[in-house]
């Protein structure tokens, strides 16, 4: 889908449908520009985690009994102001959920980089999982390689630790 196709194929995936929109001057080689090979790895984990995420909302609404929608329907409730009142503020441990955890899989992220771009042109798609496979195992630098992932470590803990005793907090107080 993001291959910059080309002179003998000429446009291929997006850039085709760039092309067909009459929208050429958006058509770019996108995984050779350094500018934005990161942004078509970010595409790419989107894809990738848009099914979970989905699913995640998916059981929440499922959650939320019927009775609370049908009150909010009497009390004169219009669609709009049941999603704005009613049903995105008890989805906010869902969405607090998601956020925790595809923030988690944004940090360890290293089988897109390595199958898509390889560090990608000028090390433009460079994250840190993959600065740490790379200075373990191709640079031999093991101890640098190892305070790279307890760094990675650290901010992953960061964002599951407050999140864990909020929601044990949250429990015991029920």
């Amino acid at each position: 889908m993001l291959n910059p196709g080309s002179a003998q194929l000429g446009s291929v995936g997006i850039n085709l449908l760039l092309d067909r929109a009459h929208l050429g001057v958006l058509k770019t080689g996108w995984y050779t520009d350094p500018r934005i090979g990161i942004l078509a790895v970010a595409v790419a984990a989107i894809w990738q985690m848009s099914g979970y995420t989905m699913a995640l909302y998916l059981a929440g609404l499922r959650s939320i009994p019927d009775e609370l929608r049908e009150a909010a329907r009497v009390d004169g409730a219009g669609e709009w102001q049941l999603y704005r009142r009613v049903l995105i503020p008890l989805l906010q441990p869902v969405t607090l959920s998601a956020v925790i955890i595809l923030g988690h899989i944004s940090l360890k992220i290293f089988d897109l980089v390595v199958a898509m771009t390889g560090s990608g042109p000028g090390f433009s798609s460079d994250v840190p999982a993959y600065f740490m496979f790379d200075t373990t195992f191709r640079g031999n630098h093991f101890a640098q390689g190892a305070a790279i992932a307890e760094i990675l470590l650290v901010l992953v803990a960061l964002l599951t630790v407050p999140y864990l005793v909020a929601s044990t907090r949250t429990e015991v107080e029920r």
